[in-house]
């Protein structure tokens, strides 16, 4: 169980550390760190540690760590900074909140809000750049804002 917890961990380093577009890539550099594993083996780790591929700065895809991707952490109780990566902006209309995103960023961050599983947000639905939520009965958008904030703050100018 620890070689696990250690290839996981070191996962986690090279995707924080370095830009890495494909398992074959990815896969590469383990080998390189000393680690035998086969795709199948890596294929299951990524999904364990809830890894996503998303566009970077470029354009181009790779992949990206949810919040809190540390082995052996449950990424729903502790959203953080990066999980709301391609955050553009948000606005109310009643009882529903809008958010839009930067193409391809919405899935992964309707994914984060749902995982949060805020006390105000009763579920979302996402599209290519923009997600729809709505707000439960006795929350105001004030108060599903500050929750957004409290969850994610790095996104802090944009919620204002």
């Amino acid at each position: 169980m620890e070689k696990k917890h250690n290839r996981l961990s070191w996962i986690v380093e090279i995707i924080r550390e370095e830009p890495v577009s494909s398992q074959e890539e990815l896969l590469e550099r383990l080998h390189r760190k000393g680690f035998e594993l086969t795709q199948a083996t890596l294929s299951r780790d990524l999904k364990k540690l809830q890894v996503y591929k998303a566009p970077g700065p470029d354009g181009a895809y790779r992949y990206v760590l949810p919040a809190q991707s540390e082995p052996g952490q449950d990424n729903r109780r502790e959203p953080g900074y990066h999980a709301l990566e391609g955050f553009l902006s948000l606005e109310f209309s009643g009882r529903m909140g809008v958010i839009r995103t930067v193409p391809a960023y919405s899935h992964a961050i309707a994914s984060a809000i749902d995982q949060a599983a805020f006390r105000s947000i009763a579920g979302t639905v996402a599209g290519n750049d923009t997600i729809i939520f709505v707000i439960r009965e006795g929350y105001s958008p004030h108060q599903v804002r500050e929750e957004l904030l409290g969850a994610f703050p790095g996104t802090t100018g944009k919620l204002l």
